[in-house]
């Protein structure tokens, strides 16, 4: 999936998908020197070794993460 960085805010790339969406992701975690009209190529990986407390817990602190930024 390609997606192209809309503009950078307060340390956050907005970012829109092909084929439709945003993302909101900290410039922190993008690659040294993605700007205003970077474009991007995303690939996922599907981690299927963990055990559903893993999961739970990462979902928790994930959470607990987003809402201390708001």
């Amino acid at each position: 999936m390609r997606a192209v960085v809309d503009r950078l805010e307060d340390g956050v790339a907005v970012i829109l998908l092909e084929g439709g969406g945003r993302a909101y992701v900290a410039v922190e975690h993008l690659p040294s020197g993605v700007g205003e009209g970077t474009v991007l190529r995303l690939t996922w990986d599907v981690e299927t070794d963990r055990s559903a407390g893993e999961v739970a817990a990462l979902i928790e602190a994930l959470r607990a993460r987003t809402e201390e930024h708001h």
